[in-house]
């Protein structure tokens, strides 16, 4: 008799097949993750080293730990986050973003083994505050931009502006640049003239008023050059009617309509102030 050959269950034959196929999928799925474990691992391919440089104060050594700390770690549990394909750059400019005063970052991935940062520092200037006495302002840079929260300061540190009907932002600009610059040139030279500063502030039309150390304040329109603001009040100054004008002995000295000046003293010994115009001839610098 001939043997008789058992028949497979076509059940069990389909089982079969799926166990074959899983036992494939589950090899070529184990071959790629240790393909990824070990590339992604390559001394080549893995940032080792992060050099940071820029600014003045801000120190490079812990900008180069917080790039490390962000590093540190794997994606998935898997690729590490120092892979250099695959590093988080978006993540390392987010954390860089958080250091008090820097900007204008760049990230560059050299031989792909090391990450140079390169930053600039935002310098403080100015203050921007809420008022002549709040104590909490907001630090300006060269360009008038409100970069961060300043400590409490006092004195004379830094030139304090103030916006009428504006509260100060960070993020946001004082003024447009040329009325920022030319602000502080009038400054500088009304302190070349012995005038010194205390704060500025600026309406929403533009006019600009200085107000003195000593007391008195300039109302200044920037359209003239600073110069020529400047050169109007020492045209005043040299007139015999009011040479003996200095901060703290007038209410204000109005610079906003060229060669026309208006000086309102506010004296001492009197109770009610007293308005004059006068011309000025600031080519010559006397009083017509």
């Amino acid at each position: 008799m001939r043997p008789q050959h058992r028949r497979l269950d076509p059940n069990t034959i389909v089982l079969l097949k799926h166990i074959g196929v899983g036992v494939i999928v589950i090899a070529v799925v184990g071959v790629i993750i240790t393909a990824i474990w070990y590339g992604t691992r390559l001394s080549f391919l893995t940032i080792t080293t992060v050099k940071a440089e820029g600014g003045e104060t801000i120190d490079s050594t812990s900008v180069e730990r917080l790039v490390e700390e962000t590093l540190d770690g794997t994606f998935f549990g898997l690729v590490p986050r120092r892979f250099s394909w695959f590093y988080p750059e978006e993540e390392v400019l987010a954390k860089l973003a958080t250091v008090e005063r820097i900007h204008n970052i760049q990230i560059i991935l050299e031989e792909s083994t090391a990450l140079h940062i390169l930053y600039d520092e935002y310098v403080p200037q100015a203050l921007w505050c809420q008022s002549a006495t709040e104590e909490s302002c907001f630090f300006l840079d060269t360009t008038g931009y409100a970069f961060g929260q300043a400590p409490k300061l006092s004195g004379g540190t830094f030139l304090r502006f103030v916006t009428v009907g504006r509260e100060p932002a960070v993020g946001e600009k004082l003024a447009e640049l040329a009325v920022y610059e030319d602000t502080k040139e009038v400054v500088r030279l009304l302190t070349e003239q012995g005038w010194f500063t205390s704060h500025i502030e600026i309406d929403q039309v533009g006019d600009v008023f200085l107000k003195m150390v000593g007391g008195g304040e300039l109302k200044v329109n920037l359209d003239e050059e600073p110069a020529m603001t400047v050169e109007n009040l020492r045209a005043v100054l040299a007139s015999d009617e009011f040479k003996h004008l200095t901060p703290g002995n007038f209410q204000y000295v109005d610079l906003r309509f060229g060669n026309k000046v208006f000086v309102n003293e506010e004296l001492v010994t009197e109770v009610q102030s007293t308005s004059t115009t006068v011309e000025a001839t600031t080519s010559q610098g006397v009083i017509e």
